[in-house]
Protein backbone atom coordinates (compact mmCIF):
# COMPACT_ATOMS: atom_id res chain seq x y z
CA UNK A 1 0.00 0.00 0.00
CA UNK A 2 1.10 3.47 -0.95
CA UNK A 3 0.64 5.99 2.09
CA UNK A 4 0.93 9.97 1.71
CA UNK A 5 1.56 11.42 4.95
CA UNK A 6 1.77 15.44 5.05
CA UNK A 7 1.07 18.75 6.91
CA UNK A 8 -0.21 21.52 5.84
CA UNK A 9 -0.80 23.85 8.95
CA UNK A 10 -2.11 27.17 9.28
CA UNK A 11 -4.76 28.64 12.27
CA UNK A 12 -5.48 31.80 10.56
CA UNK A 13 -6.34 34.77 12.49
CA UNK A 14 -8.50 37.21 9.65
CA UNK A 15 -7.83 40.31 12.13
CA UNK A 16 -3.88 39.57 11.78
CA UNK A 17 -1.64 42.46 9.72
CA UNK A 18 1.41 39.40 9.68
CA UNK A 19 1.25 37.97 5.72
CA UNK A 20 1.35 34.00 5.44
CA UNK A 21 3.63 33.53 2.61
CA UNK A 22 5.22 29.89 1.28
CA UNK A 23 8.79 31.16 3.18
CA UNK A 24 6.57 31.30 6.65
CA UNK A 25 6.05 27.20 6.27
CA UNK A 26 9.24 26.14 7.38
CA UNK A 27 12.21 26.68 9.89
CA UNK A 28 14.39 27.65 6.73
CA UNK A 29 13.07 29.57 4.68
CA UNK A 30 9.85 26.94 3.29
CA UNK A 31 8.24 23.81 4.31
CA UNK A 32 10.02 20.22 4.04
CA UNK A 33 9.51 17.63 2.88
CA UNK A 34 10.98 13.69 2.38
CA UNK A 35 13.68 12.92 4.93
CA UNK A 36 14.32 16.06 6.53
CA UNK A 37 10.05 15.91 6.95
CA UNK A 38 10.43 12.59 8.98
CA UNK A 39 13.65 13.55 10.93
CA UNK A 40 11.95 16.41 12.30
CA UNK A 41 8.46 15.22 13.18
CA UNK A 42 8.82 11.69 13.65
CA UNK A 43 9.72 11.65 17.53
CA UNK A 44 7.99 15.78 17.73
CA UNK A 45 5.02 16.62 19.85
CA UNK A 46 3.02 16.86 16.79
CA UNK A 47 0.25 14.98 15.80
CA UNK A 48 2.42 14.27 12.72
CA UNK A 49 4.65 12.12 14.59
CA UNK A 50 1.58 10.20 15.17
CA UNK A 51 0.55 9.73 11.84
CA UNK A 52 3.80 8.71 10.76
CA UNK A 53 3.72 5.89 14.01
CA UNK A 54 0.50 4.87 12.63
CA UNK A 55 1.89 4.30 8.68
CA UNK A 56 4.41 2.46 9.66
CA UNK A 57 2.57 0.27 11.66
CA UNK A 58 0.48 -0.65 8.22
CA UNK A 59 4.02 -1.66 7.02
CA UNK A 60 2.86 0.61 4.03
CA UNK A 61 5.14 2.33 1.15
CA UNK A 62 5.74 6.14 2.97
CA UNK A 63 6.42 9.39 1.25
CA UNK A 64 5.75 12.80 2.92
CA UNK A 65 5.31 14.96 -0.09
CA UNK A 66 5.05 17.91 1.76
CA UNK A 67 5.39 19.19 5.92
CA UNK A 68 4.39 22.62 5.92
CA UNK A 69 3.36 24.85 9.00
CA UNK A 70 3.46 28.41 9.39
CA UNK A 71 2.68 30.59 12.70
CA UNK A 72 -0.62 31.43 13.14
CA UNK A 73 -1.34 34.93 10.85
CA UNK A 74 -3.03 36.66 8.43
CA UNK A 75 -5.01 34.47 5.62
CA UNK A 76 -2.47 32.24 3.59
CA UNK A 77 -1.00 34.16 0.27
CA UNK A 78 -2.75 32.66 -2.88
CA UNK A 79 0.93 32.12 -4.51
CA UNK A 80 1.93 29.34 -1.13
CA UNK A 81 -1.96 27.87 -0.95
CA UNK A 82 -1.52 27.21 -4.67
CA UNK A 83 2.08 25.68 -4.37
CA UNK A 84 1.37 23.56 -1.23
CA UNK A 85 -2.20 22.23 -2.58
CA UNK A 86 -0.27 21.50 -5.99
CA UNK A 87 2.38 19.03 -4.12
CA UNK A 88 -0.28 17.34 -2.58
CA UNK A 89 -2.55 16.82 -5.27
CA UNK A 90 0.22 15.79 -7.38
CA UNK A 91 1.42 13.09 -4.53
CA UNK A 92 -2.37 12.19 -4.55
CA UNK A 93 -2.29 10.83 -7.85
CA UNK A 94 -0.33 8.07 -7.16
CA UNK A 95 -1.04 6.64 -3.68
CA UNK A 96 -3.88 4.28 -1.65
CA UNK A 97 -4.44 6.82 1.08
CA UNK A 98 -3.56 9.78 2.93
CA UNK A 99 -2.76 11.17 6.35
CA UNK A 100 -2.92 14.92 7.00
CA UNK A 101 -1.51 16.82 10.17
CA UNK A 102 -4.11 19.85 9.35
CA UNK A 103 -5.39 22.44 11.72
CA UNK A 104 -8.83 23.31 10.63
CA UNK A 105 -9.07 26.87 10.75
CA UNK A 106 -7.15 28.34 7.62
CA UNK A 107 -8.11 30.41 5.12
CA UNK A 108 -7.01 31.38 2.13
CA UNK A 109 -6.99 34.75 0.53
CA UNK A 110 -8.91 33.41 -2.22
CA UNK A 111 -10.68 30.54 -0.08
CA UNK A 112 -12.72 31.36 2.91
CA UNK A 113 -12.50 27.31 4.15
CA UNK A 114 -8.51 26.77 3.16
CA UNK A 115 -8.58 22.79 4.37
CA UNK A 116 -12.50 22.27 2.51
CA UNK A 117 -11.19 23.30 -0.98
CA UNK A 118 -8.00 21.55 -0.07
CA UNK A 119 -9.73 18.56 0.46
CA UNK A 120 -12.14 18.93 -1.69
CA UNK A 121 -8.95 19.07 -4.77
CA UNK A 122 -7.44 16.00 -3.56
CA UNK A 123 -11.31 14.18 -4.16
CA UNK A 124 -11.16 15.68 -7.65
CA UNK A 125 -7.84 14.19 -8.57
CA UNK A 126 -8.84 11.06 -6.86
CA UNK A 127 -12.38 10.62 -6.37
CA UNK A 128 -13.02 8.60 -3.25
CA UNK A 129 -10.01 8.65 -2.09
CA UNK A 130 -9.59 7.63 1.80
CA UNK A 131 -8.12 10.69 3.66
CA UNK A 132 -7.72 10.64 7.28
CA UNK A 133 -6.90 14.16 9.20
CA UNK A 134 -5.62 14.91 12.54
CA UNK A 135 -7.17 18.36 13.36
CA UNK A 136 -6.74 21.40 16.00
CA UNK A 137 -9.51 21.56 18.74
CA UNK A 138 -9.78 25.30 17.38
CA UNK A 139 -10.82 24.23 14.02
CA UNK A 140 -13.96 25.82 12.50
CA UNK A 141 -15.57 23.09 10.76
CA UNK A 142 -17.48 23.52 7.28
CA UNK A 143 -19.46 20.82 5.69
CA UNK A 144 -17.20 20.66 2.68
CA UNK A 145 -14.47 19.43 4.86
CA UNK A 146 -17.03 16.75 6.43
CA UNK A 147 -18.05 15.90 3.21
CA UNK A 148 -14.14 15.31 1.08
CA UNK A 149 -12.84 13.83 4.39
CA UNK A 150 -13.02 10.15 5.76
CA UNK A 151 -12.09 10.17 9.49
CA UNK A 152 -10.98 13.89 11.27
CA UNK A 153 -10.72 13.49 14.85
CA UNK A 154 -9.04 16.56 17.08
CA UNK A 155 -7.49 17.32 20.02
CA UNK A 156 -9.20 16.47 23.42
CA UNK A 157 -6.73 18.78 24.90
CA UNK A 158 -5.79 22.61 25.63
CA UNK A 159 -3.38 23.21 25.69
CA UNK A 160 -2.78 20.80 23.54
CA UNK A 161 -0.81 18.07 25.21
CA UNK A 162 -2.23 14.81 22.90
CA UNK A 163 -1.19 15.89 19.40
CA UNK A 164 0.50 12.86 19.02
CA UNK A 165 -2.15 10.75 20.15
CA UNK A 166 -4.48 12.52 17.97
CA UNK A 167 -2.23 11.48 15.08
CA UNK A 168 -2.37 8.07 15.95
CA UNK A 169 -6.20 8.14 16.44
CA UNK A 170 -6.45 9.07 12.40
CA UNK A 171 -4.14 6.47 11.69
CA UNK A 172 -6.07 3.84 13.60
CA UNK A 173 -9.42 5.26 12.13
CA UNK A 174 -7.98 5.35 8.51
CA UNK A 175 -6.55 1.30 8.94
CA UNK A 176 -10.28 0.30 10.28
CA UNK A 177 -11.87 1.63 7.04
CA UNK A 178 -8.91 0.23 4.68
CA UNK A 179 -9.45 -3.27 6.43
CA UNK A 180 -13.05 -3.07 6.12
CA UNK A 181 -13.99 -2.90 9.61
CA UNK A 182 -15.41 0.72 9.53
CA UNK A 183 -17.82 2.06 7.29
CA UNK A 184 -17.18 5.81 8.82
CA UNK A 185 -20.63 7.91 8.39
CA UNK A 186 -19.73 11.75 9.60
CA UNK A 187 -22.09 14.62 10.88
CA UNK A 188 -21.34 17.83 11.79
CA UNK A 189 -23.45 20.10 14.33
CA UNK A 190 -22.91 23.32 15.43
CA UNK A 191 -23.47 25.66 18.02
CA UNK A 192 -24.09 29.60 17.50
CA UNK A 193 -21.34 30.35 19.98
CA UNK A 194 -17.77 31.55 19.87
CA UNK A 195 -16.20 30.29 23.21
CA UNK A 196 -13.82 32.55 24.72
CA UNK A 197 -10.46 30.34 24.39
CA UNK A 198 -9.30 30.72 27.70
CA UNK A 199 -12.60 29.01 28.82
CA UNK A 200 -12.08 26.31 26.39
CA UNK A 201 -9.45 24.99 28.67
CA UNK A 202 -9.78 21.32 28.80
CA UNK A 203 -8.98 20.35 31.90
CA UNK A 204 -11.41 23.06 33.24
CA UNK A 205 -15.38 23.68 33.26
CA UNK A 206 -17.78 23.90 31.31
CA UNK A 207 -15.21 22.43 28.54
CA UNK A 208 -14.40 19.72 30.56
CA UNK A 209 -18.15 18.85 30.61
CA UNK A 210 -18.24 18.89 27.27
CA UNK A 211 -15.42 16.56 26.82
CA UNK A 212 -16.83 13.96 29.18
CA UNK A 213 -19.81 14.10 27.61
CA UNK A 214 -17.74 13.14 23.58
CA UNK A 215 -16.01 10.64 25.85
CA UNK A 216 -19.24 9.16 27.37
CA UNK A 217 -20.39 9.12 23.99
CA UNK A 218 -17.00 6.89 22.36
CA UNK A 219 -17.56 4.36 25.17
CA UNK A 220 -21.02 3.60 24.14
CA UNK A 221 -19.47 2.76 20.76
CA UNK A 222 -18.94 5.71 18.61
CA UNK A 223 -16.08 5.19 17.15
CA UNK A 224 -15.08 9.24 17.08
CA UNK A 225 -16.82 12.49 18.77
CA UNK A 226 -14.97 15.78 18.84
CA UNK A 227 -15.64 18.94 20.30
CA UNK A 228 -14.18 21.48 18.55
CA UNK A 229 -14.55 25.07 20.44
CA UNK A 230 -13.73 26.43 17.15
CA UNK A 231 -10.94 29.30 16.33
CA UNK A 232 -12.78 32.88 17.31
CA UNK A 233 -10.22 35.25 15.42
CA UNK A 234 -11.29 33.81 12.06
CA UNK A 235 -14.24 35.80 10.37
CA UNK A 236 -15.78 33.33 8.01
CA UNK A 237 -19.40 31.93 8.04
CA UNK A 238 -18.49 28.42 9.91
CA UNK A 239 -16.79 29.84 12.76
CA UNK A 240 -17.71 29.01 16.01
CA UNK A 241 -18.26 25.62 18.23
CA UNK A 242 -19.12 22.25 16.74
CA UNK A 243 -19.12 18.87 17.79
CA UNK A 244 -18.36 15.91 15.23
CA UNK A 245 -19.12 12.93 15.47
CA UNK A 246 -18.39 9.62 13.25
CA UNK A 247 -20.64 6.33 13.72
CA UNK A 248 -20.08 3.00 12.37
CA UNK A 249 -22.44 3.21 9.40
CA UNK A 250 -24.95 4.46 11.63
CA UNK A 251 -26.15 8.37 10.26
CA UNK A 252 -28.74 9.01 13.18
CA UNK A 253 -26.54 7.95 15.89
CA UNK A 254 -23.74 9.70 14.50
CA UNK A 255 -26.23 12.77 14.37
CA UNK A 256 -28.12 12.54 17.90
CA UNK A 257 -24.72 12.32 19.43
CA UNK A 258 -23.46 15.26 17.80
CA UNK A 259 -27.16 17.50 18.87
CA UNK A 260 -26.67 16.44 21.89
CA UNK A 261 -23.35 17.58 23.23
CA UNK A 262 -23.78 20.66 21.01
CA UNK A 263 -27.62 21.19 23.19
CA UNK A 264 -25.12 20.89 26.67
CA UNK A 265 -22.95 23.34 25.12
CA UNK A 266 -25.63 25.75 24.26
CA UNK A 267 -26.86 25.17 27.81
CA UNK A 268 -23.41 26.25 29.21
CA UNK A 269 -23.03 29.21 26.58
CA UNK A 270 -22.82 31.97 29.44
CA UNK A 271 -20.02 30.04 31.23
CA UNK A 272 -18.11 29.84 27.60
CA UNK A 273 -17.71 33.78 28.10
CA UNK A 274 -16.27 35.56 30.55
CA UNK A 275 -15.82 39.34 31.60
CA UNK A 276 -12.55 41.25 31.00
CA UNK A 277 -10.84 42.12 33.88
CA UNK A 278 -9.40 46.05 33.64
CA UNK A 279 -5.72 45.95 33.28
CA UNK A 280 -5.49 47.72 36.46
CA UNK A 281 -7.24 45.20 38.47
CA UNK A 282 -4.89 42.65 37.14
CA UNK A 283 -1.81 44.40 38.09
CA UNK A 284 -3.47 44.87 41.66
CA UNK A 285 -3.83 40.98 41.84
CA UNK A 286 -0.61 41.05 41.12
CA UNK A 287 0.81 43.08 43.50
CA UNK A 288 -1.47 41.88 46.19
CA UNK A 289 0.75 38.55 46.40
CA UNK A 290 3.75 38.51 48.34
CA UNK A 291 6.23 35.80 47.53
CA UNK A 292 7.26 33.80 44.73
CA UNK A 293 7.47 34.53 40.77
CA UNK A 294 3.85 35.80 39.60
CA UNK A 295 2.78 35.24 35.63
CA UNK A 296 1.37 38.37 33.59
CA UNK A 297 0.03 36.43 31.04
CA UNK A 298 -0.48 38.70 28.00
CA UNK A 299 -3.41 37.15 26.26
CA UNK A 300 -4.10 39.50 23.68
CA UNK A 301 -0.92 39.49 21.63
CA UNK A 302 -0.11 35.89 21.65
CA UNK A 303 1.68 34.71 18.09
CA UNK A 304 -0.20 31.34 18.15
CA UNK A 305 -3.33 33.61 18.05
CA UNK A 306 -1.93 35.60 15.43
CA UNK A 307 -0.72 38.78 17.26
CA UNK A 308 2.22 40.78 16.36
CA UNK A 309 4.24 40.42 19.60
CA UNK A 310 5.04 43.88 19.61
CA UNK A 311 2.09 45.33 22.72
CA UNK A 312 3.80 47.30 25.39
CA UNK A 313 0.20 48.01 27.33
CA UNK A 314 1.07 44.88 30.19
CA UNK A 315 4.86 45.60 30.48
CA UNK A 316 3.76 49.28 30.54
CA UNK A 317 0.98 48.43 33.00
CA UNK A 318 3.72 46.69 35.44
CA UNK A 319 6.17 48.94 35.49
CA UNK A 320 3.69 52.13 36.30
CA UNK A 321 2.47 49.69 38.77
CA UNK A 322 6.22 49.51 40.56
CA UNK A 323 7.02 46.06 40.24
CA UNK A 324 10.98 45.38 39.53
CA UNK A 325 12.46 42.01 38.79
CA UNK A 326 10.51 41.53 36.01
CA UNK A 327 11.52 39.18 32.80
CA UNK A 328 9.41 39.58 29.62
CA UNK A 329 9.46 38.57 26.22
CA UNK A 330 10.68 38.19 23.21
CA UNK A 331 9.27 41.38 21.52
CA UNK A 332 9.15 41.66 18.12
CA UNK A 333 11.41 44.60 16.93
CA UNK A 334 13.70 44.31 14.09
CA UNK A 335 14.20 48.23 14.76
CA UNK A 336 15.02 47.97 18.25
CA UNK A 337 17.21 45.09 17.78
CA UNK A 338 18.97 46.43 14.94
CA UNK A 339 20.00 49.76 17.70
CA UNK A 340 20.91 47.93 20.19
CA UNK A 341 23.65 45.69 17.12
CA UNK A 342 24.58 49.22 16.79
CA UNK A 343 25.67 50.58 20.27
CA UNK A 344 26.82 47.14 21.45
CA UNK A 345 27.47 44.99 24.68
CA UNK A 346 27.64 46.91 27.64
CA UNK A 347 26.29 50.13 25.89
CA UNK A 348 23.03 52.34 27.53
CA UNK A 349 20.40 52.99 25.44
CA UNK A 350 17.29 55.25 25.29
CA UNK A 351 14.86 52.97 22.38
CA UNK A 352 10.86 53.58 21.32
CA UNK A 353 10.30 49.52 22.13
CA UNK A 354 7.22 47.96 20.44
CA UNK A 355 4.07 49.01 18.73
CA UNK A 356 5.49 49.52 15.49
CA UNK A 357 3.40 47.28 13.50
CA UNK A 358 0.12 48.81 12.07
CA UNK A 359 -2.66 47.01 12.30
CA UNK A 360 -5.84 47.98 11.08
CA UNK A 361 -8.24 45.96 12.78
CA UNK A 362 -7.76 47.77 16.06
CA UNK A 363 -9.61 50.89 16.46
CA UNK A 364 -6.59 52.20 18.34
CA UNK A 365 -2.84 51.83 17.46
CA UNK A 366 -0.76 50.06 19.72
CA UNK A 367 2.03 52.62 21.35
CA UNK A 368 5.75 51.65 21.67
CA UNK A 369 7.66 52.47 24.88
CA UNK A 370 10.22 54.57 25.44
CA UNK A 371 12.98 52.52 27.48
CA UNK A 372 16.54 53.39 28.69
CA UNK A 373 18.43 50.53 29.51
CA UNK A 374 21.95 48.54 29.15
CA UNK A 375 22.44 45.85 26.32
CA UNK A 376 23.56 43.00 28.25
CA UNK A 377 23.83 40.43 25.63
CA UNK A 378 23.23 40.06 21.84
CA UNK A 379 22.99 36.90 20.24
CA UNK A 380 20.71 34.34 17.73
CA UNK A 381 17.75 32.92 19.24
CA UNK A 382 17.32 29.60 17.98
CA UNK A 383 16.22 26.38 20.32
CA UNK A 384 14.04 23.66 19.64
CA UNK A 385 11.25 23.18 22.08
CA UNK A 386 11.78 20.79 24.67
CA UNK A 387 8.75 21.54 26.54
CA UNK A 388 5.35 18.94 26.42
CA UNK A 389 3.60 21.78 24.29
CA UNK A 390 4.83 21.83 20.38
CA UNK A 391 7.77 19.68 21.33
CA UNK A 392 10.16 19.49 18.66
CA UNK A 393 9.36 23.23 17.29
CA UNK A 394 12.04 24.72 15.92
CA UNK A 395 12.19 28.42 17.26
CA UNK A 396 14.16 30.77 14.73
CA UNK A 397 13.83 34.35 16.70
CA UNK A 398 16.82 35.87 14.39
CA UNK A 399 18.85 37.96 16.02
CA UNK A 400 18.23 38.81 19.43
CA UNK A 401 19.21 41.62 22.49
CA UNK A 402 18.86 41.60 25.97
CA UNK A 403 17.84 45.03 27.02
CA UNK A 404 18.29 45.90 31.34
CA UNK A 405 16.42 48.65 33.15
CA UNK A 406 15.97 48.94 36.50
CA UNK A 407 12.79 47.51 37.12
CA UNK A 408 12.45 45.04 33.47
CA UNK A 409 15.15 42.65 31.92
CA UNK A 410 13.29 42.24 28.26
CA UNK A 411 14.18 40.19 25.19
CA UNK A 412 13.93 42.11 22.16
CA UNK A 413 13.99 39.77 18.64
CA UNK A 414 13.76 39.75 15.20
CA UNK A 415 10.82 36.78 15.26
CA UNK A 416 7.96 35.63 16.78
CA UNK A 417 7.82 32.60 19.55
CA UNK A 418 4.63 31.95 22.43
CA UNK A 419 5.99 31.42 25.47
CA UNK A 420 5.71 27.32 25.64
CA UNK A 421 9.25 26.74 27.01
CA UNK A 422 11.71 28.37 29.22
CA UNK A 423 14.56 27.85 26.89
CA UNK A 424 13.09 31.11 25.16
CA UNK A 425 14.98 32.71 28.21
CA UNK A 426 17.37 30.43 29.32
CA UNK A 427 19.40 30.38 25.94
CA UNK A 428 20.22 34.36 26.87
CA UNK A 429 21.43 33.03 30.29
CA UNK A 430 18.33 33.94 31.88
CA UNK A 431 16.59 32.01 34.53
CA UNK A 432 13.17 32.94 34.95
CA UNK A 433 12.60 31.65 39.02
CA UNK A 434 14.78 34.12 39.46
CA UNK A 435 12.21 37.08 38.33
CA UNK A 436 9.54 38.37 40.60
CA UNK A 437 7.56 38.30 37.45
CA UNK A 438 7.47 36.40 34.41
CA UNK A 439 5.25 38.81 31.34
CA UNK A 440 4.38 35.93 29.03
CA UNK A 441 3.29 36.76 25.55
CA UNK A 442 0.60 33.38 25.89
CA UNK A 443 -3.41 32.86 26.90
CA UNK A 444 -2.79 29.02 27.60
CA UNK A 445 -0.17 27.12 26.10
CA UNK A 446 2.53 28.61 28.64
CA UNK A 447 0.99 26.50 31.76
CA UNK A 448 2.04 23.38 31.56
CA UNK A 449 5.97 24.63 30.99
CA UNK A 450 5.82 27.97 33.25
CA UNK A 451 2.75 27.07 36.29
CA UNK A 452 5.66 24.71 38.15
CA UNK A 453 7.75 27.65 38.78
CA UNK A 454 4.98 30.07 39.65
CA UNK A 455 2.67 30.82 42.02
CA UNK A 456 0.24 32.30 40.15
CA UNK A 457 -1.25 33.10 37.00
CA UNK A 458 -2.76 36.59 36.30
CA UNK A 459 -4.16 36.96 32.77
CA UNK A 460 -3.71 40.27 31.44
CA UNK A 461 -6.26 41.87 28.73
CA UNK A 462 -4.26 44.81 27.21
CA UNK A 463 -4.65 45.69 23.28
CA UNK A 464 -3.62 43.63 20.58
CA UNK A 465 -4.57 41.38 17.63
CA UNK A 466 -5.76 38.05 19.16
CA UNK A 467 -7.50 40.09 22.01
CA UNK A 468 -10.32 38.29 23.85
CA UNK A 469 -12.81 41.25 23.15
CA UNK A 470 -14.38 40.05 20.16
CA UNK A 471 -16.70 42.99 20.40
CA UNK A 472 -13.77 44.96 19.77
CA UNK A 473 -13.48 44.05 15.92
CA UNK A 474 -15.36 44.40 12.88
CA UNK A 475 -17.20 41.36 11.74
CA UNK A 476 -18.20 41.18 8.22
CA UNK A 477 -18.22 37.22 7.65
CA UNK A 478 -19.56 35.04 10.59
CA UNK A 479 -22.97 33.57 10.46
CA UNK A 480 -24.89 36.05 12.70
CA UNK A 481 -26.95 35.52 15.16
CA UNK A 482 -24.12 34.62 17.39
CA UNK A 483 -23.31 34.39 21.15
CA UNK A 484 -21.64 36.51 22.90
CA UNK A 485 -21.89 38.84 20.39
CA UNK A 486 -25.45 38.57 20.12
CA UNK A 487 -27.25 37.74 23.30
CA UNK A 488 -30.56 38.83 22.87
CA UNK A 489 -31.94 36.58 19.59
CA UNK A 490 -29.32 34.09 19.25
Amino acid sequence: MKLVVGMFKHETNTFSPIPTRWADFGPEGGPLAGEAAYRAYRHSGYAMAGLLAEAEAMGAEISIPIAARALPSAPVDDDAFERLSDVLCKAARDCDAMLLDLHGAMVAEKHEDGEGELLARLRHVRPGLPIGAALDSHANITDRFVANCTVMPGYRTYPHLDMVQTGAMAGRLLRATLEGRLNPVTVVRRCPMLPDMLRGASAEAPMSRLIAAAAEAERDGMPCVTVFTGFPLADTHDTGLSVVATANGDAAAAAEAAQRICDLAWSLRDDFATPLEPLEEAMDRAAAITDGTVILADCADNCHSGGTMDSMAVIEAALHRGFTGILAGPICDPEAVARCLAAGIGATITLEVGGKTPIPALREPLRPLRLTGVVKSLSLGRFTVEGPVFTGMAVELGRCAVLETPQLTLILSEGRVEALDPLQFRIFGLEPTRFRYLVLKSKTNHRPAFMPMAVANIECHGPGVASLDLKSFDWRHVRRPIFPLDRSNT
